[in-house]
């Protein structure tokens, strides 16, 4: 009985000693300004986009991550010459510090053809805490590959 309580007293004692490893703060829900104008350019299309960033409250994809929306005008080409079109996406972006995982999926009008395309992405984000400048890079449709610089506000 002696033995089971002084062990007891010691793993308590020591327990109060650790520490945790602390969370950093989440930049996404601090510092990132919530509105963006980027500039695409990929192997296949370039196009001129506004973003909005949704702070997570940790409802939709828990609260570590935030929901973003974008709209945007560009041409992709073809073998004719460059076809314009709309693009609409949504997604998330998550991450903490300056380094940021995106993804996003909508739809692609092409507006001379009466078309709807799936329009998809997934990419790296650089975008320091405070930082007004974004860059991006990643893989997706209808960019193929791509590196997108913005402004964010």
């Amino acid at each position: 009985m002696k033995k089971t309580f002084i062990i007891s007293v010691l793993i308590i004692v020591a327990n109060s000693f650790a520490n945790a490893q602390e969370e950093k703060t989440d930049s996404i829900k601090i510092n990132l300004n919530q509105n963006s104008i980027n500039f695409s350019y990929g192997i296949a299309s370039a196009h001129l986009s506004y973003e909005k960033l949704y702070k997570s409250k940790g409802n939709v994809f828990g609260g570590r991550n935030s929901t973003i929306v974008d709209f945007g005008l560009g041409a992709v080409g073809a073998w004719d010459g460059a076809v314009p079109y709309i693009i609409s996406r949504y997604g998330i972006l998550t991450g903490s510090g300056s380094r940021h995982f995106e993804a996003k999926a909508g739809i692609l009008y092409l507006p001379t053809v009466a078309f709807l395309l799936p329009s998809a992405s997934i990419g790296y984000r650089k975008q320091k805490p405070g930082s007004r400048f974004i860059f991006r890079t990643g893989i997706g449709l209808p960019d193929l590959l791509y590196l997108s610089w913005g402004y964010s506000f």
